[in-house]
């Protein structure tokens, strides 16, 4: 399993909901390219939600234009 850091690279107005770069989460998961595999993306997505009160997919910024993956451990 592994750790990863999920950085919003540029900011984004929609709907209310605003990302400003800088913001992160850390996520833990077996698959190793994460945006691609949907149920982990339904995941991020929660994540940041509950975090920061965003919804990614709907804002259509769940994907690595928007978004920095990095593998932590």
């Amino acid at each position: 399993m592994a750790l990863f850091k999920i950085t919003v690279k540029m900011s984004k107005h929609c709907d209310g909901m605003v990302i400003e770069p800088g913001m992160s989460i850390q996520y833990a998961s077996m698959f190793s390219n994460i945006l691609s595999n949907i149920q982990e993306r339904e995941n991020i997505n929660s994540l940041f939600f509950t975090h920061f009160s965003v919804d990614l997919k709907k804002m259509n910024a769940l994907n690595p234009a928007y978004l920095n993956v990095k593998k932590i451990c």
